[in-house]
């Protein structure tokens, strides 16, 4: 099944090169995206290689044989016939990783042809060693390697929808996610995610079966035991595997493995720099050994520290269980380090494990963790970390002694401004900032947005235009766009209580599209945007876009950031009482404080907002009840022995959503949905959905 990749078929169609060459990995779709290209297109000679190895004399007695010609026609009558033959499109898919020189010689040849009217098409997984740059220089190369023909986001949605219409958005992104717009990947690990069978911790068989053929079997066991040591790292470049594999020429093998489209993707923003695919790396890991596994990451965790990659030291030694030296590492992270990606997430998992005093051991790695659990609505455990610092008090130097106590002020006041306490928050802030310098400028922002926030909350929007101003201007002189997206972030909402609702869906657009690089990487400053869009579109009544937004926030912000994931479920909450799914709201809220029990959450956080939202929940059922025409009010809401569960699942198949949203929305299982959908059919004599959903309609069940 092909998913059409229209601006793919345009470009194609629009560069008329003498060589167009679509060299990525397999799996990419190249042969399919020629086929598409080619179909309205006539004098189309296709050749099939299959990869494997071939001579002059091979590849003139097939091609010959594909344009009828005889099969004893030399190389040289070939090209003098090719020539001679007007409008040709001549096709070689999957041309082997080496050739013979004179048959690269041939093809040079082939490719200088007088014919204006000729043009070659190629797909391989290594670039062929042709004179490939006088083509360049001529302007007669169109190249498209695994960056232009991954398929993008909402392609890869297209396809999972052709494949298994019944899935739902967070399937979609985990598969986006694992595959990295790999289509073989996507293909080939759908079922698993679809059945929820798919465990990242255990090799694919399927997907590691397709390795075997399609990739590990074109490499040298060098290059093999590179690319297994390379699942377990997060990312590598040529420089790192010099250090890792000095002995074997890792840098050497590192380049062979990228030349030879070994499923690398180069990493956004980080020149030299590659990662395996997800789903790839986790389909090989099992194929180290533990003993030189262990070594590998003993001298990753030393050279990523060296190269300036703490995250990703930090992480090594923790697996090579070497807390303490993952702890000195720890020392090193900037402090904005953990407004990127998933990042917070990760220093919530690492502070599982390592020992508390680890962490307690310096000022720094006290401010580190107590903004983790801070940012998290850990409040309790964020005071007692805050507490250690006064083991550190007073310290001998006058100034860094009133730095450590005014940092301290800015975490206390966060502190106190999330438990509601806005007063003792103010307090706090205001001091703080008196004190702070300019090494302290991310301690500054916090408070000023802080004191933002509780500007808005007073109405007191003019004090918080100027705070926020301050905190955008601050950002940017320190270079540091994940802070820019925090401010903007409150912007947009000081926008909103302005009534310049127009405004801020702009700023929020914009600021997701700068976001844009690390598609595949989740992010709960991303998440953040996408839910106030979703507010946004609930304002506005549109309910259907901000549901989407909503699923899409809450994939962004993962498990750790509990303020973003309340805000997602009152979200969730508030669209359904808008569509008079009472029930359902109330099912969002309960999950909501599931949600916060599961993750330690302070009361303070989410106690108050669930029990309004519960309140105006139960207000606007009130009122929708009283506006129910008297004819009906003596008639069972549930008259023809329709259950509340089943009456919810109707209502949303109704809407037209899959058995798989239906269970994702009230949080039952498939199956559940389907027993409910059977059960509906036999009360209200139905055979099909439809029937089910018109007889509802016209028995009153249904408006």
């Amino acid at each position: 099944m092909f998913v059409p990749r229209p601006h793919l078929c345009t470009l194609l169609r629009r560069e008329q090169r003498r060589l167009q060459l679509l060299c990525a990995p397999p799996g990419f779709g190249k042969t399919q995206l020629l086929r598409h290209y080619l179909e309205p297109a006539t004098n189309v000679v296709w050749l099939t290689l299959g990869g494997q190895p071939q001579t002059l004399q091979t590849c003139s007695a097939k091609l010959a044989e594909a344009l009828g010609l005889s099969l004893q026609s030399s190389p040289e009558a070939l090209l003098a016939w090719i020539e001679r033959a007007g409008t040709l499109h001549l096709v070689f898919d999957d041309v082997p990783a080496s050739m013979p020189a004179e048959l690269n010689l041939w093809f040079d040849r082939l490719l200088a042809l007088a014919n204006p009217r000729l043009q070659v098409l190629v797909t391989c997984r290594r670039r062929p060693d042709w004179n490939l740059a006088r083509l360049v220089l001529m302007g007669q190369l169109l190249e498209l390697d695994a960056r232009q023909l991954a398929l993008r986001r909402e392609e890869s949605d297209a396809l999972v929808s052709l494949l298994a219409p019944d899935s739902d958005t967070i399937i979609r992104q985990q598969l986006w996610q694992a595959t990295a717009g790999w289509c073989a990947g996507l293909r080939l690990l759908l079922p698993a995610f679809v059945t929820q069978t798919y465990r990242p911790e255990q090799p694919h068989a399927v997907l590691v079966q397709y390795l075997e053929r399609e990739l590990l079997a074109r490499l040298t066991e060098d290059q093999q035991q590179v690319l297994f040591g390379l699942a377990h790292l997060s990312k590598a470049s040529a420089e790192l595997c010099e250090q890792l594999w000095e002995g074997q020429g890792g840098a050497r093998v590192f380049t062979q493995l990228n030349d030879c489209q070994a499923l690398l993707i180069p990493l956004e923003h980080q020149p030299q720099w590659s990662c395996l695919i997800p789903a790839v790396a986790q389909a090989l890991q099992e194929r180290l050994p533990a003993a030189p596994l262990n070594r590998l990451r003993l001298r990753a965790c030393q050279a990523l520290s060296a190269l300036g990659h703490l995250d990703d030291a930090i992480e090594q030694a923790l697996r090579a269980e070497q807390p303490e030296v993952a702890a000195s590492y720890m020392e090193g992270l900037w402090l904005t380090w953990i407004l990127r990606e998933q990042h917070l997430g990760r220093l919530m998992t690492w502070r599982e494990r390592m020992a508390p005093h680890l962490l307690e051991s310096s000022p720094r790695l006290i401010y580190l963790s107590a903004k983790a659990l801070l940012f998290s609505g850990r409040l309790d455990e964020a005071q007692a970390c805050l507490q250690q610092l006064s083991r550190f008090l007073p310290l001998p130097n006058p100034r860094r002694n009133q730095r450590l106590l005014a940092n301290w002020q800015a975490l206390f006041g966060t502190l106190h401004a999330l438990r509601g306490d806005s007063e003792q928050a103010r307090l706090h802030c205001q001091a703080a900032c008196r004190h702070l310098n300019r090494e302290d400028w991310l301690s500054i922002l916090l408070c000023h947005c802080m004191l933002a926030r509780d500007a808005m909350h007073r109405g007191e929007l003019t004090e918080a235009q100027a705070l926020l101003e301050q905190s955008l201007e601050l950002a940017r002189r320190q270079g540091s766009r994940e802070a820019e997206v925090l401010v903007n972030s409150d912007r947009a909402r000081l926008m909103m209580l302005q009534g310049h609702a127009h405004q801020a869906q702009s700023l929020l657009h914009s600021e997701l599209e700068h976001m844009a690089g690390t598609r595949t990487v989740a992010c709960p400053l991303r998440g953040r945007l996408l839910l106030q869009q979703a507010e946004l579109s609930v304002q506005q009544g549109r309910l259907g876009e901000a549901e989407q937004r909503v699923h899409e926030g809450l994939v962004q912000v993962g498990d750790c950031c509990a303020p973003f994931v309340l805000s997602a479920y009152l979200l969730l909450a508030q669209i359904a009482a808008h569509g008079q799914a009472f029930d359902q709201a109330q099912l969002h809220l309960d999950e909501a404080e599931r949600r916060m029990h599961w993750a330690r959450i302070d009361r303070a956080c989410y106690q108050r907002p669930i029990a309004e939202h519960r309140q105006r929940v139960q207000r606007l059922e009130r009122e929708a009840s009283a506006q129910r025409p008297e004819s009906r009010s003596s008639v069972p809401d549930y008259q023809d022995g329709l259950t509340p569960r089943e009456v919810s699942v109707l209502k949303l198949l109704a809407e037209g959503m899959s058995v798989r949203e239906v269970g994702s929305r009230l949080f039952i299982s498939v199956n559940t949905v389907k027993t409910h959908a059977k059960n509906i059919n036999v009360k209200l004599g139905a055979c099909r959905r439809t029937q089910a959903i018109n007889s509802a309609k016209a028995m009153g069940i249904l408006a």
